[in-house]
């Protein structure tokens, strides 16, 4: 006789459908799959750089905009006289450039969306709203067709999310569904965990906290792999891959 009891969740297909779910989502959200890294603008500025940037300039009067260009000037040309007070002339100028440079820094640090990903973004938006089967169906059918959907091959993740729409539903109405005006990216990951469970025909909840257990499980062993290597720091990411192909290192 076999053993009674639930099956036990194989956590190596678990984790593969979450982080395919977590790729879906986040493409359907940001326009890429993976979060990006924050990257150095193309102005040579960090993020933090231009943002300390932006706040000097609109605390400058006209005048100390002008000054400011003067001292620049005379780094290269000490012949600039440096106590040569602005003319009308020359604070219109200094107002037309400031103007100009917090203009510029503004659309660096909050650049227009494509209407690619704004269309991701509202069809992200209906999905956590969506409260029926057809609103699911309706939503799901406007992701699927979405260029950059297509152009991934993910097209099957819609598919999921549709066919088991009930379900789908009732995660987004359990308690423990993240709701705070901050916690999308909280939301991903728990749709992303209960799609998982899902796929593996165990209820989402199960899939959520395995997963849940999983990651915090990881994370203890990465925080304490220095003091047992010798000082090399195993990352949650690594010992996850290990740990689905444990098999492999098997005995046979």
């Amino acid at each position: 006789m076999g053993k009674r009891g639930p099956k036990p969740v194989e956590y190596g297909p678990l984790s593969v459908w979450e982080f395919e779910f977590y790729k879906a989502f986040h493409l359907l959200r940001d326009g890429c799959a993976l979060p990006a890294r924050q990257r150095v603008p193309p102005s040579g500025l960090t993020h933090s750089e231009a943002t300390s940037f932006l706040a000097a300039l609109k605390r400058m009067s006209d005048d100390d905009y002008y000054l400011a260009t003067r001292r620049l000037a005379a780094e290269f040309d000490p012949r600039v006289n440096l106590e040569k007070p602005p003319i009308l002339v020359d604070r219109l100028w200094a107002e037309s450039q400031r103007n100009e440079e917090i203009l510029w820094l503004e659309r660096l640090l909050r650049p227009r969306l494509p209407k690619a990903q704004i269309a991701g973004m509202k069809i992200w938006r209906d999905l956590l709203r969506a409260n029926t089967y057809a609103d699911v169906r309706k939503v799901c059918g406007r992701w699927s067709r979405l260029p950059s959907v297509l152009g991934a091959g993910l097209t099957p993740f819609p598919d999921h999310v549709r066919t088991n729409a009930a379900q789908f539903i009732a995660m987004k109405r359990n308690k423990r569904f993240p709701k705070s005006d901050y916690g999308d990216d909280s939301r991903i990951e728990f749709l992303s965990r209960g799609m998982a469970g899902i796929m593996v025909r165990v209820s989402p909840l199960t899939g959520v906290e395995r997963l849940r257990n999983l990651k915090q499980a990881l994370q203890k062993v990465s925080d304490l792999s220095p003091s047992i290597l010798g000082g090399k720091r195993v990352s949650p990411r690594t010992l996850q891959k290990a740990w689905d192909r444990r098999e492999e290192f098997g005995d046979g």
